[in-house]
């Protein structure tokens, strides 16, 4: 994308905390050979943002911790997705099935390149060269997740642990029969990405700014905690689903006054779990 780079560094660098903090959701600028390829008009494709969800690290930025920032639109493509699970179909000429992880969510256009949206159906004119799909893999989705494995090398090769969290946005929640919902879900893949302890750590944070926390349902953390959460190896990835009421207007359009709140939860939580792991050392 012209006069944007693909990740933007935040903080420290190297980090000076055990803790590195992810946004690969929050692009909102549409690259025009992008819209040029797609129906529907550049507003509908706010459906696929975490809105405004790179603004939710500042204060954790500001405290001495480090974050990257995908500059890249979800709707170019999906960095929480296995750089495979792609619908073969959509691609020229279509790639064999063999070459391609067929899931749920790319059978229903919600892969590694976003192409259906509800309510409003395909999002591509035509196909998408196949060309054009290796050039997004290799220019976007190849340097982030390589550059979050080399920075969680560093931190783990300093602190001897480290914790990537990966900050989300998501739509308010359907409250249950009690009435109830979550305002935060905390991913860890079913405990295969995190320790016990550490989401303990987190839902604990939580509760204390008088939130209530969930855990993997229905968000149990996509690709990015799959690839980088190793517990066994002392490398814990973490999917944090903040809902978005808690800090957009009423639309879930535009930041509201409790955009501050939300910033230091998020401060709170890298802090308290930097200190789970520097006192345990």
């Amino acid at each position: 994308m012209k006069d944007r780079p693909a990740i933007l560094p935040l903080g420290e660098w190297p980090p000076k905390r055990p803790v590195l903090l992810t946004v690969p959701h929050a692009g909102r600028f549409y690259p025009e050979d992008l819209l040029e390829k797609l129906r529907c008009e550049p507003e509908k494709l706010i459906i696929f943002e975490d809105r405004f969800a790179d603004l939710l690290v500042d204060n954790a930025v500001s405290a001495g911790f480090s974050a990257l920032v995908a500059c890249s639109p979800r709707a170019l493509i999906d960095l929480n997705r296995h750089h495979l699970e792609i619908d073969p179909m959509m691609i020229d000429p279509p790639l064999p099935l063999d070459s391609v992880i067929l899931t749920p969510r790319s059978r229903n256009g919600l892969g590694l390149f976003p192409n259906y949206l509800a309510g409003f159906g395909g999002l591509y004119h035509h196909l998408l060269p196949y060309q054009e799909a290796r050039h997004r893999i290799e220019n976007y989705h190849a340097p982030w997740h390589g550059h979050i494995a080399d920075i969680l090398g560093n931190i783990k090769s300093r602190y001897g642990s480290a914790i990537l969290l990966d900050i989300h946005s998501m739509p308010p929640l359907i409250p249950d029969e009690k009435g109830e919902s979550a305002d935060i879900v905390i991913g860890t893949a079913y405990g295969h990405s995190a320790s016990s302890e550490i989401t303990a750590v987190i839902a604990e944070i939580v509760e204390k700014h008088g939130l209530k926390p969930a855990f993997n349902k229905p968000y149990a953390g996509g690709y990015t905690v799959d690839r980088h959460g190793k517990p066994s190896s002392s490398r814990h990835a973490l999917q944090i689903e903040i809902d978005r009421a808690l800090y957009l207007d009423e639309d879930l359009y535009h930041p509201s006054v409790s955009l501050p709140a939300i910033r230091q939860l998020v401060h709170d939580i890298a802090e308290g779990v930097a200190q789970y792991i520097e006192l345990s050392r």
